[in-house]
């Protein structure tokens, strides 16, 4: 299962972050009544069949992969780690399988803190339309994901402030619960 505790803002190592005595750790039933992000576990998840059941189960219409690596993206890879890591949100919700590797999304609460979430091989995690998050990678520089799509995904990307005003980030904080 995924791990999950509030970031330091102080920390200026943002790709480096490592996993030791994490603060104030959150169960996956805080991180959705905190975020509405649905975390899972699948076992077995790099058999096709289990894959397969995952996109039948979730009625999903569409799916393809994602692997990010030094080795594979060679001289991009810098550059696909900025994107990635640069705060943004979709129209369409983000749902990922990690089937190998590891790394971290964080996502932002109702008060606008960041919540990191440590995703490893069997995660399912399900980020709503709405929801600013980021992706980075540990210190294995490897992940490779399928990413499930509920409808045909409009990729919409909209990194902050432009997405402030948009109507499904609206409705996403309207549904989540005001943060003490």
């Amino acid at each position: 299962m995924a791990v999950a505790w509030y970031r330091d803002e102080s920390d200026e190592n943002l790709f480096e972050l490592h996993m030791t005595d994490p603060p104030q750790i959150l169960t996956p039933e805080e991180v959705f009544e905190k975020t509405l992000v649905r975390l899972s576990r699948v076992e077995n998840c790099d058999d096709e069949e289990v894959q397969a059941k995952v996109r039948e189960d979730g009625n999903f219409m569409a799916h393809d992969w994602l692997e990010i690596s030094k080795e594979i993206l060679q001289d991009e890879y810098e550059k696909k780690l900025e994107k990635y890591y640069a705060e943004h949100l979709h129209t369409d919700p983000e749902i990922r399988l990690i089937v190998a590797g590891s790394g971290y999304f964080e996502v932002r609460n109702a008060s606008d803190k960041w919540i990191r979430l440590r995703v490893t091989k069997g995660t399912l995690i399900n980020l709503p339309g709405g929801l600013y998050h980021r992706l980075t990678l540990d210190s294995n520089h490897y992940i490779k994901m399928l990413r499930l799509f509920s409808e045909i995904p409009a990729w919409e990307a909209l990194n902050r402030p432009e997405g402030d005003t948009h109507p499904v980030r609206e409705e996403h904080l309207a549904a989540l619960p005001s943060d003490v």
